[in-house]
């Protein structure tokens, strides 16, 4: 979707600015206006269906990024974790086994999905042992 939304752009850049063509007889100015705003909302969904979001933790320094990806391009900012209270697991919807990290306040941390159950519960005891906190088990 994101490459029809950034292609469509372009051909309407190309139409409007390099061929000149007007689609129907009105002033200068609301053709410009037009142009230009086809272009925009064609650029904006582009971006919007192009758009990627990855967390990223350094358990090290106890920091987390939410960084945002458009294309080769991307950007985040590093902000500190609050203090840990435990890592669990359990079964989503879809049948996959997630493994989070909890804060003190309650908030997820969405840290991996497995599709067998063990490798959930192994992954998740050892990252519980490593940041030293506890380990809950939900089926």
């Amino acid at each position: 979707m994101a490459s029809f939304f950034f292609s469509l752009s372009l051909y309407l850049f190309y139409k409007r600015f390099y061929l000149n063509e007007n689609y129907i007889q009105i002033s200068e100015a609301v053709q410009m206006r037009t142009g230009m705003f086809s272009i925009f909302i064609t650029i904006f969904f582009g971006i919007k269906f192009s758009l990627n979001q990855n967390i990223h933790f350094n358990f090290l320094e106890m920091k987390f990024r939410r960084y945002y990806l458009i294309g080769p391009i991307g950007f985040g900012k590093w902000q500190k974790i609050r203090k840990l209270d435990r890592v669990s697991t359990f079964l989503n919807v879809r049948e996959e086994c997630e493994v989070n990290i909890w804060d003190v306040r309650n908030k997820r941390y969405k840290i991996a999905i497995f599709d067998e159950i063990d490798n959930a519960v192994d992954y998740g005891r050892d990252l519980a042992k490593n940041l030293e906190i506890k380990f809950l088990e939900r089926n």
